[in-house]
């Protein structure tokens, strides 16, 4: 009761209190709603995410530091400085899961932009590709680097929370109600509705291209509603084709384009979702810039040098112990990013900023395996 009623109320009170204790007991509230239809956890589930996600919010998707929340809400900046210890795994794990529930509740397309950031960001960042290994902290300090668990030394609670959720990458690809269907993210998957006698296929190289393509392999003869998801990074100028032919409409951004046919074996749906470049800044402290090309965070590049196993294997970085690392100030050279950040030719999805003191290369945060920085001083 003294965690869930200011919530029921509507009221941030979460300073002070260990995040992953309580991101647990709220997707059961969101469960016992389900339940029970009992409004006042439908509230609680609904008024505890909207002040994660839109005031506790680091860039990457994750919340907290040092597990918990240590300030008032909006107030990053001066979290961010207490520890390089942000971000807890699990924390990002169960917030995901409880944007599945109310998702599902709602339809609202807020809860997959998060869900996908969060994913791409975090979730995917978390893992290293060559070895399987996880993290536990994900760090926002600049100059960070990600400390992984080991095969039979170092094993975290966000050790096994990988290990359940990696073995579930599908989920929420595709969302059903009785008669429609909802494709939400943008990866190369197979869908089998068996109930409905649908089957499609979903070929993307996304994000390494802002396009994907689905292909209808089988499919009732009554018509039915494809719901695709126009997320909000992108611009006003995407598009969909159907069989080769372009729509007269667009989708906005932050909604879904319904498209209600009798869909035929073979008819092929093409979906463009133009990626731009976009500046995220705290809110206690709007200097403090992160930097996105669709839902992708930008992690600054700076080389990895000699860490000792402790170090490197630790729950979080522990930037203190380490020689001081340069991470340059950046001065705005226009009121967009990309007139001062610009593409690499050649190396996809990899920026390089021009006019600066000294200039940095930015890539993916999930592809950022050696000292980083994802906040930058920008004047």
């Amino acid at each position: 009761k003294i965690f869930f009623t200011p919530l029921a109320m509507r009221r941030d009170e979460l300073k002070g209190l260990h995040a992953n204790t309580h991101m647990p007991q709220v997707v059961g509230a969101a469960r016992r709603y389900e339940l029970s239809s009992d409004y006042r956890f439908a509230e609680v589930s609904a008024c505890f995410w909207e002040t994660i996600a839109e005031s506790r919010t680091y860039a990457a998707g994750g919340s907290g530091n040092t597990e918990g929340w240590l300030t008032d809400a909006n107030r990053l900046a001066l979290e961010m400085k207490v520890s390089s210890h942000h971000q807890e795994c699990c924390c990002a794990y169960n917030m995901m899961k409880l944007a599945r529930h109310l998702y599902a509740r709602t339809g609202g397309v807020k809860y997959i932009d998060y869900y996908e950031r969060n994913l791409f960001n975090h979730r995917l960042g978390g893992i290293q590709p060559q070895t399987g290994l996880t993290i536990y902290f994900l760090s926002m300090s600049p100059g960070a680097w990600k400390t992984t668990c080991t095969e039979d030394q170092t094993f975290w609670c966000c050790t096994g929370t990988a290990v359940e959720e990696f073995a579930k990458l599908n989920d929420t690809i595709y969302y059903h109600d009785e008669e429609n269907l909802y494709v939400n993210l943008f990866v190369s998957s197979d869908l089998h509705w068996k109930e409905r006698g649908i089957r499609l296929e979903q070929k993307t190289l996304f994000p390494q291209t802002d396009r994907t393509v689905l292909t209808v392999h089988s499919s009732p003869a009554a018509e039915w509603t494809m719901h695709l998801r126009i997320p909000a990074w992108t611009t006003p100028a995407n598009f969909v084709t159907v069989n080769d032919r372009r729509l007269d409409v667009s989708g906005a951004p932050g909604s879904y384009l319904s498209i209600r046919r009798a869909w035929k074996p073979g008819d092929r749906v093409e979906l463009v979702v133009p990626m731009r470049l976009q500046v995220e800044p705290l809110r206690d402290n709007p200097t403090q810039q992160a930097f996105l090309y669709g839902p992708l965070v930008l992690a600054g590049q700076f080389p990895l040098g000699q860490i000792d196993f402790d170090l490197q294997h630790n729950q979080g970085p522990e930037i203190q112990e380490l020689p001081p690392m340069n991470v340059p100030t950046l001065t705005a050279k226009g009121a967009l990013p990309d007139s001062w950040i610009k593409p690499v030719p050649g190396e996809p999805l990899t920026f390089r900023t021009i006019g600066q003191a000294e200039n940095v290369t930015l890539k993916p945060l999930n592809q950022s395996w050696e000292r980083f920085a994802v906040y930058w001083t920008v004047s």
